[in-house]
């Protein structure tokens, strides 16, 4: 059992200055140091010029990408299906168990070193059954870290088997560590008798699907089908208060004016955006309609704070204004996301109170201004998002790092994910150019 003692304590809501944590999988006790009763049971930590936040969450991630970091491919692209089709497609075309395993270990540790301590996975692999055990199996048995998952459906696997394995996974994964989203990778790979099977097979299951990412997604639709995505997806009565929809890019207002009335979510995944040059999110517009917004990292960003920031950033930029977009509507993003988790995980992720779950951080910070409960948050964002790096990770109530070090030695497990790594670069090296993909 910890106790984290002499620490300036922040859940985005509440502050608590020179305060202390007692936990072991859950907070125990919590309050101000004066009102602290050592216990010889404790562990105790002193934290004095340290700053205790939860964990992060990474609203819309992707395992499977990791491998991609360092790869060579043919990639001349000329619009964002080029982009599929010359690198993801070719990558997620021959992942086996053992490389998605592997990915998911090492992206996970990556992005646990920055401070998230649980993700919403958008998995896709032409290895479909079993897939979404293998991310469990490294993520939550391996890593100790809370998931939800989801498989990618889409026209470029095989419907029958992608439908069984997300429906599967959702069926048998109701804990507060680990539960299953209906996946669907986007419209523009989705027929009408495939959306027409999911919606028949799913029942009231929420998906988790990428929406309007690119503008070639809205065209695609309104060419194919006579209607935008939201209002397609929405025909099949794909869409109620369980949904993810990613990135929303392109959506109109009619199409927000849907997701609000379903209740749906949104995830943003600004960096990635930016690097694929689809555009900006009208992040303001969504809040502004009361639209639960969230953020994830798309699988391209190790830390979840750098995407906090870019969204404050990027939104001054889209409305043209560097005060219609501010600090508490960041707050309010990291607040929903921990609030979506929640709703899936049965857990009070984010919050810091009596019987709480002990996913938190532990991180250097001597401020050189006062620091008050009225502007703590300016503190965190601008004093402590820029560098993030916890000097400690508590998650489920273990210590996975200490003082910038995993506890753990994943000497061999690094090492195998590297043949892994290669392996599958030298099979997409040999056949990649041979591959011919539907959209």
């Amino acid at each position: 059992m910890y106790a984290l003692i002499n620490a300036n304590i922040y859940d985005y809501k509440k502050y608590i200055e020179n305060g202390f944590i007692v936990f072991n999988e859950k907070i125990i006790f919590i309050g101000k140091m004066s009102e602290y009763q050592k216990n010889p049971a404790y562990k105790e930590i002193d934290c004095k010029n340290k700053l205790i936040l939860p964990g992060n969450v990474s609203g819309h991630t992707h395992f499977y990408s990791t491998f991609a970091r360092g790869a060579s491919f043919d990639f001349n692209p000329q619009n964002f299906l080029d982009i599929l089709k010359q690198m993801w497609w070719k990558l997620d075309h021959f992942l086996d168990k053992d490389m998605i395993y592997y990915s998911a270990l090492m992206g996970g540790l990556d992005q646990m070193k920055k401070g998230t301590t649980s993700f919403i996975d958008h998995h896709a692999s032409h290895q479909v059954e079993g897939s979404l055990n293998a991310i469990k199996s490294a993520i939550n048995d391996k890593l100790n870290l809370r998931s939800i998952l989801a498989f990618e459906t889409s026209d470029r696997f095989d419907i029958r088997k992608s439908i069984e394995e997300n429906m599967s996974f959702i069926n048998n994964n109701h804990t507060n560590s680990s539960a299953g989203l209906f996946g669907m990778h986007a419209s523009l790979s989705l027929s009408n008798e495939s959306l027409d099977m999911i919606s028949k097979n799913i029942g009231d299951e929420g998906i988790h699907i990428h929406v309007a990412e690119s503008l070639m997604d809205e065209e695609e639709c309104v060419k194919k089908y006579g209607m935008r995505v939201v209002e397609r997806l929405d025909k099949y009565n794909l869409i109620n208060s369980k949904s993810l929809l990613v990135h929303c890019t392109h959506i109109d207002e009619t199409e927000m004016d849907i997701i609000k009335n379903r209740g749906a979510t949104i995830a943003i995944n600004p960096t990635s955006n930016l690097n694929n040059a689809v555009g900006i999110s009208n992040v303001k517009k969504f809040l502004d309609k009361g639209i639960r917004v969230i953020v994830g990292n798309d699988g391209l960003m190790q830390s979840q704070t750098f995407e906090y920031l870019n969204t404050y950033y990027l939104s001054h930029l889209k409305t043209k204004s560097p005060i219609e977009f501010g600090l508490d509507d960041i707050k309010k993003i990291i607040n929903n996301t921990y609030e979506y988790i929640n709703l899936f995980l049965k857990t009070n992720l984010g919050n810091f109170f009596l019987g709480s779950e002990a996913d938190l951080l532990v991180l250097q910070y001597d401020s050189y201004t006062q620091m008050t409960k009225d502007n703590i948050f300016g503190h965190v964002f601008f004093g402590v998002f820029p560098g993030f790096l916890p000097e400690k990770v508590f998650a489920n109530g273990k210590i996975m790092i200490d003082d910038y070090k995993l506890t753990n030695d994943f000497t061999k497990e690094k090492a195998e994910a590297l043949n892994q790594a290669n392996k599958l670069w030298s099979i997409i090296e040999k056949e990649g150019s041979n591959l011919e993909f539907k959209n």
